[in-house]
């Protein structure tokens, strides 16, 4: 099945609305359109706004959507503490039942973090926060914790294989992306539950990689480091991800090879692709082809 329209999102954690380079930028790609429409909204509640719009736009012309957002959707397989005992659908669900993220961007994602982490019933496996918020957040440390003692893997099966790529676990500091991954999958929860949620399918795990992409709306995961991004002069680092990464997924659409970017990991050990189905999700266009050129 084909796609008319792509849409990437290029998530933040920020704590109060913010535009330009670190902030929110989305490419709204259409196969009728040749350069995508890029929006660079200054709050999550702003974002989510601009992502219904199309969907329900999409739907009125009865077309399908691919959406692909870049934080993770999961967390490492055997982190049972976690609610569901970390399998994606009880715990998106208790992540939108308790994160509260308002329409200024103030959250209380570190919160979020020390509650779960006094789920495992020592310090970590979440960690970091701003600090000059010491001991404000319970047993949420701001120092990486030690995993083995706590039995708990660090990273997902698909971050082990990326140069870069940051533990779901790191709420804070440089390259962190666990406060992005609480407050994306707790938005994204509330779209699942809203009445466009009939049409919404989650990828890998609705749609079993590529087996099932029926829906009209497919979102997915996107890491856009694996992109070869070509920047313009003047853009942003995160407008010029955004508008290459539309531009890649809409030349697959128009190509007719849309699905071989969500084809998944169907080469790897036993266990992986189950794990990413049930657990910790992987990324789209991270097929066994690009498997391969980084091994």
């Amino acid at each position: 099945m084909n796609f008319d329209r792509v849409l990437i999102i290029d998530w933040s954690a920020n704590n109060s609305p913010k535009t330009g380079a670190d902030s929110i930028w989305i490419a709204d790609a259409d196969r009728r359109r040749p350069e995508p429409r890029l929006l660079n909204p200054s709050t999550r509640e702003e974002a989510m706004v601009a992502v219904r719009d199309v969907i329900t736009e999409v739907l009125d012309k009865g077309e399908r959507l691919f959406a692909g957002f870049d934080f993770a959707f999961g967390y490492p397989a055997g982190s049972h503490a976690l609610p569901g005992k970390g399998e994606w659908e009880p715990l998106w669900k208790w992540l939108g039942e308790h994160v509260c993220d308002d329409a200024q961007n103030a959250s209380n994602r570190f919160e979020i973090g020390s509650r779960l982490n006094n789920r495992f019933g020592t310090a970590g496996p979440f960690w970091g926060h701003p600090w000059q918020h010491a001991g404000r957040y319970g047993n949420l440390g701001a120092r990486r914790p030690d995993y083995e003692q706590l039995s708990v893997s660090e990273t997902r099966h698909i971050d082990r294989m990326i140069s870069g790529a940051q533990p779901v676990w790191k709420l804070a500091y440089t390259g962190s992306v666990g406060s992005q991954t609480l407050l994306g999958i707790a938005r994204l929860q509330k779209l699942r539950e809203s009445a466009l949620g009939d049409h919404i399918a989650i990828w890998p795990f609705e749609t079993k990689f590529a087996d099932d992409l029926s829906k009209s709306i497919i979102i997915a995961e996107l890491y856009p480091s694996l992109f070869d991004i070509d920047r313009r002069s003047g853009e942003i680092k995160d407008e010029a991800q955004v508008r290459t990464v539309a531009e890649c997924f809409l030349d697959a659409v128009q190509a007719g090879r849309f699905e071989d970017l969500l084809d998944g990991p169907r080469h790897q050990p036993r266990g992986v692709r189950e794990q990413a189905l049930t657990h910790e999700a992987w990324m789209a266009g991270f097929t066994d082809d690009v498997v391969r050129a980084v091994q």
